[in-house]
């Protein structure tokens, strides 16, 4: 036969929650080993970016894209490969007032605007163009060994319609 235990709880005055608690030199203790394990890790992890960055999954390509804007303050890229975050991927002025950024894209097709001191501005060198759903333009990038578009497949008849998709 058999019969029902009950379980009783155990009470824990706060003396026993004090006892049980670890003390704040063991918290210190063991922030500063999570500490010092992080900062012998982190050569490594700067090795691995950077092998990464130099060496890119195959699937991936980097990609240098650059604009000429001398009295530029500041210099961004958004596309559909940044969330279209305007303040995302900064480009870096050069001495002779090219900004330009090296972006590592898996292949396929990517649309993008530089952000120019608080404006958007079209990519003057990108080989082709799509309409925007705020009535502007948005440069398009293929990347990947992506063959470039063929003006003649979308009937056009003069040079900016031949950029456009």
């Amino acid at each position: 036969m058999k019969t029902s235990a009950t379980v009783r709880k155990k009470s824990r005055t706060p003396a026993a929650v004090a006892k049980s608690a670890p003390s704040p030199g063991k918290n210190r203790a063991k922030r500063k080993i999570v500490q010092e394990q992080a900062q012998r890790a982190r050569p490594a992890i700067q090795a691995v970016a950077l092998l990464l960055e130099r060496f890119p999954a195959p699937d991936q390509e980097p990609i240098c894209l650059g604009l000429y804007a001398p009295d530029a303050q500041e210099v961004f890229v958004a596309g559909s490969f940044n969330g279209w975050q305007p303040s995302a991927t900064p480009l870096l002025k050069q001495d002779d007032g090219r900004w330009v950024v090296e972006l590592v894209l898996a292949s396929g097709r990517y649309e993008y605007r530089f952000f120019v001191d608080g404006r958007w501005t079209d990519d003057p060198l990108s080989p082709a163009f799509v309409s925007n759903p705020f009535g502007g333009l948005n440069c398009v990038l293929l990347a990947g060994g992506q063959p470039p578009p063929d003006p003649a497949a979308v009937g056009a008849t003069d040079r900016v319609s031949a950029r456009m998709l």
